[in-house]
């Protein structure tokens, strides 16, 4: 089946949904294209898991019931500059499309599903990871950036009698926040009785995770590799090749159009930004672009893109956590932090897509 649109847009999490909500609003014609039937507010994922019972299905809402314009579920294997070509052999062809494929962890499927590609599915799948997880005695979390401290604070506080270590391969846990940070989240892991290793290098031999480093070895019932985000961006690679790092992110230019092409853009983690790949990053690249591209319809001037100050986050069990902002540095500023902890954003994140 061949399908004509305006502009089509490949991808949609938070940068994809922004920009398609955004475009449909001045009545320029979008059709998302996604592999799964719903989207998620995946910052709200680690809780889902480790407290699912009160976050249940909340994060996740079908595509059909929000997305003003059109919606195809399938994935592209081969783009080009007017034609994207999907893994059923469908074709669509467009007059301009939008790269918002994001990023995944190849070892982490419970935090962005590589298999769960229904609402029905990925329900199901977060609650039957959320159970396995109550039976666990132990768990061990490989990597202590800002994913990896707030699993592991999320389940040291829903989960008190499981024994959780947190290990990393630095010499300290968020290596690339300040020290300051760094200390206060150490020492809120720790108040909830999370084992906190450094300089580890743990590799599963057998059943058993061994440090590389020093030949220590540990048992544990579960383990959740936070590590290894990988840019989604593989459909790219049979015409599309040049405008890919060699880690595979999308070059683009300071208002995100791809480089070497006249018709595509990119946004969000997939993209070659020096934005921190956070949804606070995104979802206003969506609104960027989304401006460019209207102010470019109607003949007026773009905007270049201006990279995000580095900030973050970082929630540590449901009571307390870690922001580092401009201006400010490091801060733990309560009401701040219930912001994020109320509901893990996802009432800010639908009422932006014009969810009710």
């Amino acid at each position: 089946m061949h399908t004509t649109t305006h502009t089509l847009i490949i991808g949609g999490g938070f940068a994809g949904a922004t920009v398609a909500q955004t475009l449909e609003k001045s009545n320029i014609a979008t059709t998302l294209i996604d592999r799964k039937d719903y989207f998620e507010v995946t910052m709200a994922t680690l809780r889902n898991v480790a407290d699912f019972e009160k976050v249940q299905n909340s994060p996740r809402i079908h595509y059909s019931d929000f997305l003003t314009g059109a919606f195809i579920q399938g994935n592209v294997s081969e783009l080009t500059e007017t034609t994207a070509v999907l893994e059923n052999g469908d074709t669509v062809s467009f007059e301009q499309a939008i790269i918002a494929t994001g990023s995944s962890y190849p070892s982490f499927s419970v935090a962005k599903s590589n298999q769960a590609f229904s609402l029905e599915a990925r329900n199901e799948e977060i609650k039957t990871a959320s159970q396995a997880l109550a039976k666990a005695t132990s768990v061990l979390v490989i990597g202590a950036g800002a994913v990896g401290v707030e699993l592991a604070g999320d389940i040291a506080y829903s989960h008190p009698n499981i024994k959780v270590t947190l290990a990393d391969a630095a010499e300290t846990i968020l290596a690339s926040y300040s020290a300051k940070t760094q200390r206060k989240a150490t020492e809120q892991l720790k108040a909830l009785g999370v084992n906190i290793e450094t300089n580890r290098l743990y590799q599963e031999q057998d059943g058993v995770y061994v440090d590389k480093n020093t030949g220590d070895q540990l048992n544990v019932d579960m383990t959740y590799v936070a590590i290894g985000v990988k840019a989604n961006s593989d459909f790219m690679k049979p015409k599309l090749n040049d405008a890919l790092t060699e880690r595979g992110f999308i070059k683009v230019d300071d208002h995100f159009q791809v480089q070497g092409t006249t018709s595509l853009w990119a946004i969000g983690d997939v993209a070659d930004l020096k934005d921190l790949k956070l949804a606070a990053t995104a979802i206003p690249q969506g609104n960027e672009l989304a401006a460019n591209l209207i102010a470019k319809q109607q003949g007026k001037k773009t905007k270049a893109h201006k990279p995000m100050a580095e900030m973050g986050l970082i929630p540590i069990g449901q009571k307390n956590g870690v922001a580092q902002i401009p201006l400010f540095g490091t801060v733990t500023w309560k009401r701040l932090i219930d912001f994020k902890n109320k509901d893990l954003l996802i009432g800010y994140v639908f009422k932006g897509l014009g969810i009710k």
